[in-house]
């Protein structure tokens, strides 16, 4: 088990005990920093992980 996986399920346990701080826009940021898969968002929160507008998506468009 990678440091990765540990921390994924540490986090699971986070959210589901509801602990100050472990919530949904806490995980969407952990995703847009690279630091959580959006696969693993969805494990972690239920839910599938949508990206918002003002997130870069790569090109800047003209």
């Amino acid at each position: 088990m990678t440091i990765y996986e540990m921390f994924v399920q540490m986090w699971q346990l986070d959210y589901q005990m509801k602990l100050v701080g472990f919530d949904k826009v806490y995980f969407q940021n952990l995703v847009k920093s690279g630091q959580l898969k959006a696969e693993d968002y969805q494990k972690i929160v239920g839910e599938a992980y949508e990206r918002t507008d003002n997130q870069v998506s790569g090109a800047p468009q003209a």
